[in-house]
């Protein structure tokens, strides 16, 4: 007879697995002592809690193996049916990794281009004011800025289209900085009158910069986050970052201009 450590040693499945194990019906001690509640287990047992651990270690969930390992309940049909569920399973979860890596490897690749864009057409120079016809929004974190967008850059384009506005620029801005909890996106274009029927949308100002940062795609980014990422990256070479008002402007061919004010890096403690 073997004691719970003994198995435990033999087959490198833990005490608690094996209480766990019993619990659930998948063994039994061979014999109990009612004092101490010290179990022992016949050696041939072993066999079966090496058998549990390796169906558990394919994914079978433990009722499904009380079936595989009781034969006087296991029939053929019902071992066919628990075998082609788990491949169905495991076909479902190759699948779903495959696509997750064709996502991964597309977005390092789009990370790298971006990169090299960004390098080859960096400026560092000042920003100037603008003032926007904007629709603003206030949403409390960064994940909720595309929501945000998806809502106002329709109705800004509409109200440009309607007055007239087709070959604009629209600048999209993002300002964290008058409150921690908050951001502020503004949605508007540039260079057009006060007096302009664009009953919709107000005027909104933006604060020129003396040093900030320009980079241009002539293709826009498959992700902006990962586009910001990257310019901050790139800025690590100059001992800069970037701090708001950030700016993304969508221009009429297609193009994406990305800017932000710059400062030193902050000091690490």
């Amino acid at each position: 007879m073997l004691s719970i450590g003994e198995v435990a040693h033999f087959t490198g499945v833990s005490r608690r697995m094996l209480r766990h194990w019993e619990e659930a019906g998948l063994i039994t001690p061979a014999s109990v002592d009612d004092s101490t509640g010290y179990r022992r287990y016949s050696r041939t047992q072993v066999g079966r809690v090496r058998a549990i651990s390796a169906l558990r270690s394919v994914g079978f969930a433990l009722a499904e193996i009380v079936d595989l390992l009781d034969h006087s309940q296991l029939t053929e049909e019902r071992l066919v049916e628990l075998l082609r569920a788990r491949e169905e399973d495991l076909l479902s979860q190759i699948n779903e990794a495959s696509t997750c890596l064709t996502e991964v490897r597309t977005r390092l690749d789009a990370i790298r281009r971006g990169h090299e864009i960004i390098m080859s057409t960096i400026e560092l120079s000042s920003l100037p004011p603008l003032r926007l016809s904007a629709l603003r929004a206030t949403v409390s974190d960064e994940s909720e800025i595309g929501e945000a967008i998806s809502e106002l850059l329709p109705r800004v384009r509409d109200q440009l289209r309607n007055h007239g506005f087709t070959d604009s620029d629209i600048v999209l801005a993002y300002d964290g900085a008058a409150d921690a909890k908050s951001i502020i996106v503004t949605v508007g274009t540039a260079g057009i009158d006060d007096d302009s029927d664009l009953s919709e949308l107000a005027m909104v100002e933006i604060d020129d910069s003396d040093r900030g940062v320009t980079v241009r795609f002539d293709v826009p980014p498959s992700d902006i986050g990962d586009a910001w990422i990257s310019l901050d990256a790139s800025l690590e070479a100059y001992d800069l970052e970037t701090t708001g008002v950030y700016r993304q402007t969508l221009t009429p061919r297609g193009g994406v201009i990305l800017q932000a004010p710059v400062k030193e890096q902050s000091a690490e403690c």
